[in-house]
């Protein structure tokens, strides 16, 4: 008897899940499986009807189908299992996840699920997949990911990556419908971008503008951006900048394509990642990775494994994306376009290999059958993992040295502004200023906000400053808010009045090794892909001599990320040094989540691509007594629910005045 397979998959829009469940689908039947697609349809449902696949309509509303929504869904998917006689239930997303382990808990009737990404919530996937007696990753860091965050058995988890259909995916004419629609010769070059519109993947087609417009003293050059998505309205507004800059339409934002075959066979280079990454490699184009993840960038046979091991950057880290290293990239191929068709030409042979939607639908079929017979997986299906410690480039291995370059191998010197509100803080504020007098670098601007405090805070900083003998490379700024309006408010202001290509947070209670700063510089001029860089840190009471460590601090840049994705908050704000540029494009910080301003305006800086790390030395001294804020208490303490946080909407008084600025040069 065939075997019947219920693929669930709640959209069918234009993305890499649902092209794979349709290639997929057709494969499997002409192997002979009866497969029902279970779906709420979307643009791609004419493509899948085309292919004379069954389709059921299942009222998929949401992510997260509950009440109403997931009694139908429950009613109707059981309804198709009885009826059609379904041997295997087949989820590709986690809304279809919920409903499918329901079902099968109910009809007997076993569920697998293909995880398809790393975007999953994690709470909510482990206790679905715990119902699943199998699961399929299409990437090695999606394994990983599994493995080690869902806690899922790794001898349960089936490598098999997404297939592409090579005899469709095939390299040919530059002069297509494409072109001609673009007005674009062939004589000139075009760079075609095909994705998403939307999470981190937005930063690669902003890079990719900026990159066109960079080089188009060197080339003709073109930029096609294939893709629909909630950012698209800021990628119009980009091209139309970049159009502007150029004095001519060099970028054209095309939208959404449902087949994007002609896109890539009109392009002398591709940019993209994941499943877009392999169809274009498939038609035998030159090809750039990036992806929601990180940089891969030109690829060519030498770093192909490497590629496939981040899946093109969006699985996992590779580089730091950048418009310089695209921008190089880009005149790579364009200068070199003969060996770049060569290249492609070896690649392709690497996608037939590995990537061929027959062979893949092979692979889930004896997926199917380890199932359904409560077998171990076939040895072909189990992955072969990266030992634990090993590390993406340009990452040390934990506990490792960190190498901070020393700042004498550097000539620029840049301004460092240390900006410090401070509230009732006269007990130690000259501490804390003495901390910043002492450091190694040089010039420092410290600046001083004494937003509205009761006690001498004013006095003790003016003091300070009058009495301070060596002001060699120093300036200070002080400055006296009429009325306390609350920290977020007080440090943005002190941003605002500093004049640093650097600025320097630092708390008004805390105290700096003398070299931190020194070492901070170091880093960002050392690793201008960086924007901002903290420092482990140490607590004391009174007396400093007595320090406890602290384990908060998480090292390189993906593990950084990956805790704040989660829910984990592991910079010291206090020790944050960072790019004026930062500044300028996110803004200072808000204060609509009391007691979490500064994890927001960390995790609004990682949201827009900007990259950290933290330095592994104690260069920072954390204050605790009973008086502070108790931001870095409640951090290392639990994360409050978002709902635990007082919400402040309300917006500063702007009419009060009499607001004094001095400022003093050394």
């Amino acid at each position: 008897m065939a075997l019947t397979v219920l693929m669930l998959v709640n959209q069918l829009d234009v993305g890499g899940t649902e092209t794979h469940v349709l290639s997929l689908a057709k494969q499997l039947k002409k192997e002979g499986v009866n497969v029902v697609i279970g779906t709420a349809g979307g643009v791609l449902l004419d493509g899948y009807s085309e292919s004379q696949l069954e389709i059921a309509h299942l009222p998929f509303k949401s992510d997260n189908p509950v009440y109403s929504e997931y009694k139908l869904l429950l009613e109707k998917a059981k309804e198709l299992v009885v009826t059609h006689s379904v041997n295997l239930i087949h989820a590709h997303s986690i809304a279809a996840l919920k409903v499918a382990v329901q079902v099968s808990d109910e009809t007997l009737v076993p569920t697998v699920a293909t995880i398809h990404g790393k975007f999953y919530p994690p709470r909510r996937l482990r206790g679905l997949l715990d119902r699943c007696p199998k699961v399929i990753a299409v990437s090695s860091p999606v394994v990983n990911w599994l493995s080690k965050a869902i806690d899922y058995p790794i001898h349960q988890i089936a490598l098999i990556p997404n297939g592409v259909d090579t005899e469709y995916f095939t390299p040919g004419e530059k002069l297509n419908p494409f072109r001609a629609e673009l007005q674009i010769p062939e004589e000139e070059r075009l760079a075609v971008i095909v994705s998403r519109l939307a999470w981190e993947k937005t930063r690669v087609v902003e890079a990719a503008i900026q990159a066109v417009v960079n080089l188009q003293g060197e080339f003709p050059l073109h930029l096609a951006i294939v893709g629909g998505g909630a950012h698209q309205p800021l990628v119009h507004a980009a091209a139309r900048l970049a159009n502007a800059a150029a004095s001519k339409d060099v970028v054209r934002v095309i939208g959404q394509r449902i087949d994007p075959l002609h896109c890539f066979q009109a392009a002398d280079v591709v940019i993209g990642t994941a499943r877009v990454a392999l169809e274009a490699l498939s038609c035998q184009r030159p090809l750039i990775a990036g992806g929601n993840a990180s940089y891969v960038g030109y690829l060519e046979p030498s770093n192909l494994e490497k590629a496939w091991s981040v899946y093109f950057g969006d699985h996992h880290w590779a580089y730091p994306l950048t418009v310089e290293r695209l921008t190089n990239d880009l005149r790579r191929v364009l200068e070199n376009i003969a060996e770049a068709e060569q290249n492609a030409a070896k690649l392709r042979e690497w996608v037939l290999a590995n990537f061929d939607i027959k062979d893949i639908a092979k692979q889930t079929l004896q997926f199917y059958e380890d199932t359904l017979a409560g077998k171990e997986l076939s040895s072909s299906l189990l992955p072969e993992l990266a030992t634990s410690d090993e590390k993406p480039a340009g990452q040390k291995r934990r506990g490792g040295k960190q190498n901070v370059p020393s700042l004498s191998l550097f000539d620029e010197r840049p301004l460092v502004s240390v900006a410090i509100p401070a509230y009732n803080r006269g007990q130690y504020l000259e501490e804390c200023l003495q901390s910043l007098a002492a450091q190694t670098y040089r010039p420092l601007e410290i600046v001083v906000v004494n937003d509205g405090s009761t006690d001498n805070t004013g006095e003790v900083s003016q003091n300070w400053w009058a009495a301070l003998e060596d002001k060699d490379g120093l300036s200070f700024v002080y400055l006296a808010l009429p009325h306390n309006t609350g920290y977020a408010s007080a440090q943005s202001i002190a941003y605002r009045l500093s004049t640093g290509k650097l600025i320097a947070n630092q708390d008004s209670d805390d105290i700096s090794h003398p070299q931190r700063l020194e070492k901070q510089v170091a880093f960002l001029l050392a690793n201008p892909d960086y924007s901002f860089v903290g420092t482990n840190f140490a607590v004391f009471a009174g007396d400093i001599t007595k320090k406890r460590r602290s384990y908060m601090v998480r090292y390189g840049f993906e593990r950084i990320a990956t805790s704040y994705q989660n829910g984990g908050h592991v910079i010291c704000f206090g020790t944050l040094l960072f790019k004026r540029a930062l500044f300028e494009r996110i803004g200072g910080l808000t204060s609509f989540l009391k007691g979490a301003e500064d994890y927001e305006w960390i995790t609004r800086a990682l949201n827009q691509g900007f990259y950290v790390d933290n330095l592994k030395e104690q260069l920072y001294y954390y204050r605790s007594h009973p008086g502070q804020l108790s931001r870095l208490v409640k951090s290392t303490r639990r994360l409050k629910r978002p709902w635990e946080y007082v919400l402040e909407l309300g917006s500063l008084d702007a009419s009060s005045g009499g607001i004094g600025l001095e400022q003093v040069e050394g």
